[in-house]
Parts: C-alpha cells; sequence; structure tokens
C-alpha cells in the first residue's frame, strides 16, 4: 500500500497563482496525498479559493491562520501532517504529474532519509558535471553541493520545497520563524545529522517568477536579506562543532564574497550595518581566516572603494 505523503503548502495573497498550484497537486500520478493548504493570513482572495478547492477534493485541508510569514505557515503545515512524508510546495509554484512519486520511489529503492528533484527555471545555471540517473549522496557529498553560492548544486540542495523528506527527520526540526531564507537555516540542521540523499535528475517541480514575492526582484536586496548571514554562520558553527574545517572556510569564504555583494548592491544608508556585520564576521571566526581574505576584507573595512577597484 502507498504510504501517505502530506504537501504543505503556505498561502499568503496568491490569488493568480494557486488553482494551478493546486491543480497541479490533485492530478499528482501518486495519489495517496493529504494537501494542507496554509492560509497565512491572505487578504485578497486566496483563502477563498482554498476553501472552493477543499470542496472539489477531500485530500484536501485548509488552515486559516494569522499572518506569520512562510515558515510559520510552513510549521503550522507540519503540526498538522499525518504522512509518513512530508513534501513543500509553494503556492506561486507548481509540480509535474510524478513530481511525489518520483521522490517517493528514489526513497523506497534506496533507503534515503531525503530524495529531491531538479526544478524548471530560467534563472539557474546548468549543473556542473550532467547527472543523468539517481545519484545517492552520503552527508558530505550534500556538504560539497554548498560550495559554490552561484551553481545548480547549491540551490537544488538549499531549497525546500523541491524534497521530499521522512517525516522524522522534523521531529524536532522547525523551520526558523520571523526571518528570511528559511531554507538556508533547514539545511544547516541536516547536512551532519542525515546518512544520505538521493538526487533525482527530474524536472518535476516548476518554479515560477513572482516578482512581489519574498525572494522576488521587488524585495532583492531588501535588508532582511541579511538573515542569510545570519544563516552561514550558523553554518560555519555547526561545521565547527562537527569538525569539519574544510566545510566551515568554504561558507566563511562564502559568508565574505556575500556581505562585500550586499554593501555594494544594497541602499547607501544600509552601509553601516553591512559593515557591522562584517566585523563581526571577522572577529568571530578569526582562527580559521586566511592571511588572505584578512588583508582582502579588513581592507574592505577600511575603503570599499579601494577593494571594489581592486577586487570586483
Amino acid at each position: 500500500m502507498e504510504k501517505l505523503v502530506s504537501v504543505i503548502v503556505p498561502v499568503f495573497n496568491v490569488e493568480n497563482f494557486i488553482d494551478v498550484c493546486v491543480e497541479s497537486l490533485i492530478k499528482q500520478s501518486y495519489s495517496n496525498i493529504e494537501i494542507i493548504l496554509v492560509d497565512d493570513g491572505s487578504t485578497d482572495s486566496s483563502a477563498m479559493l482554498c476553501d472552493k478547492w477543499a470542496t472539489v477534493d477531500t485530500r484536501i485541508k485548509v488552515i486559516h491562520q494569522a499572518n506569520g510569514g512562510l515558515s510559520a505557515a510552513r510549521n503550522t503545515g507540519l503540526n498538522h501532517a499525518a504522512g509518513e512524508y512530508i513534501c513543500f510546495v509553494d503556492s506561486d509554484d507548481f509540480v509535474q504529474e510524478d513530481y511525489v512519486k518520483c521522490m517517493v520511489d528514489a526513497i523506497e529503492d534506496t533507503g534515503a532519509e531525503v530524495a529531491f528533484c531538479d526544478v524548471v527555471t530560467s534563472r539557474w545555471p546548468v549543473l556542473v558535471s550532467p547527472i543523468t540517473s539517481n545519484r545517492i549522496l552520503d552527508a558530505a557529498e550534500c556538504r560539497r553541493w554548498l560550495d559554490n553560492l552561484i551553481s545548480r548544486e547549491y540551490a537544488l540542495m538549499v531549497v525546500s520545497w523541491n524534497k521530499l523528506y521522512k517525516k522524522e527527520l522534523f521531529d524536532n526540526n522547525r523551520f526558523e520563524e520571523g526571518r528570511l531564507h528559511e531554507d538556508e537555516f533547514m539545511i544547516n540542521k541536516l547536512i551532519f545529522s542525515i546518512e544520505k540523499m538521493v538526487y533525482v535528475p527530474l524536472e518535476e517541480y516548476v518554479y515560477r517568477m513572482n516578482s512581489s514575492g519574498i525572494t522576488g526582484k521587488e524585495n532583492e536586496y531588501n535588508i532582511a536579506h541579511l538573515d542569510a548571514i545570519d544563516a552561514f554562520a550558523d553554518r560555519i558553527d555547526v561545521s565547527l562543532e562537527n569538525n569539519d574545517i574544510g566545510f566551515a572556510k568554504i561558507t566563511l569564504r562564502n559568508t565574505l564574497y556575500k556581505l562585500a555583494d550586499y554593501y555594494f548592491k544594497m541602499e547607501e544608508h544600509h552601509h553601516n550595518t553591512i559593515k557591522s556585520k562584517m566585523r563581526n564576521v571577522l572577529d568571530k571566526y578569526s582562527e580559521i581566516v586566511t592571511t588572505r581574505q584578512k588583508f582582502k576584507y579588513e581592507l574592505f573595512m577600511i575603503s570599499p572603494a579601494v577593494f571594489k577597484l581592486i577586487f570586483r
């Protein structure tokens, strides 16, 4: 008998997207699913549309709550999930017909704790090395996929919505509420505790551009994105606690790069906040900062303009 899969869909002001999303879920080739729509205090017609869909398919549950953000909505879904497997779908995206099935099959075939699929998107580069069949990754290889911030591997590993999880992974884990980059925080909780993931090289998740979404163009350089820096710092801490100095150094490199990038792209009145973050990172992780990094980013602290001339 098919194991029950809980599909958690946070919903907030997506009246132009939600119908396509839900329709893609009720058409899944894997039928033993519950679809948990968490209306996070929508002010448009999204809540009404969710309720309407619940009358169409008995597998749909609707939960209405005051607005608490994406993480709060996902956590509410987790608190109500009855499935042996969990997956997340953002309400402005949709999935292909075999989205659930291909990942259930991959977990059942390999015994992995997490399966993840490829994504239809024009925003990400191609994989560094093409993968044409299911690939099992141990925890160390999962961390290697997080080496390069601008790679497809990094994005595929970080995001929560292209994955199927064994439910027990969330027995003691929840998404960070009130923060952006909640997926960056969540992957930190998994990369040293899981034994293996399985990558399915099928583009079963369709990522749609929603310019007004929290990761859309309209919010691309919002100061709240500095939450990513805190997530990176958390990743460094977890790496050091687990004696993976190499991964800690790679993550530190990415953290420093990202801070400088934010400095030159965010509005000027945020510059002091970003420099303060840079100072904290350099001081906190001074034992693993390389000589070159120390020179490079101490120069940034003194003169971002000179830093930009030399290094960008």
